[in-house]
């Protein structure tokens, strides 16, 4: 599988819900992720012609009376299989909470009645994993400096771990918080 620039899912996400010009395209995105995402509207172009290049987006052109024809986007098959294949999937390194993560809890609203919670607790899981494997780290920190590393990386670990678990419904919070 192609390894794709992780600014292609937000534009197939737009796309999902709907085809979009170029323009709707870049509002629809300011709209849903606001400063998750701040892609600006040549980006958007550059990406839609990768996207359209590797078969994910196709366009129609619609003529206008008055105005240039404008291309409208839409996803393909394929597009809509890459893209739930990364709504579903979690996120391997707590960095990429901020961006990925977020944008794939949005998204995944719209995929099925449990996308959301089946995201938020593999995402837990994978938190949890690396967790214990930085703790059986822990002593081999030779230095200050390594051990200062290793407490913040736990550090946000456990407070994303603690953030997850309040995104669940009650009912599988419970089970999650002694997971």
């Amino acid at each position: 599988m192609k390894t794709r620039n992780p600014a292609d899912y937000p534009v197939l996400g737009v796309l999902y819900l709907g085809p979009a010009h170029g323009y709707d395209l870049c509002r629809e995105l300011r709209e849903r992720l606001g400063e998750v995402w701040t892609l600006r509207t040549s980006h958007i172009y550059a990406l839609l012609a990768g996207l359209e290049k590797d078969g994910l987006v196709r366009h129609d052109r619609i003529d206008q009376e008055t105005r240039p024809a404008k291309k409208v986007f839409s996803i393909t098959d394929g597009g809509r299989l890459v893209f739930l294949a990364w709504v579903r999937s979690p996120v391997m390194n707590v960095r990429d909470i901020r961006l990925e993560f977020l944008t794939k809890l949005h998204f995944a609203r719209f995929d099925s009645p449990t996308a959301v919670a089946d995201l938020v607790t593999n995402q837990l899981s994978v938190c949890r994993s690396t967790q214990k494997r930085l703790k059986r780290e822990e002593t081999l920190c030779r230095t200050e400096t390594d051990r200062a590393a290793l407490d913040f990386r736990l550090a946000m670990l456990s407070a994303t771990v603690t953030w997850l678990v309040k995104l669940l419904p009650p009912d599988l919070r419970r089970f999650a918080e002694t997971g």
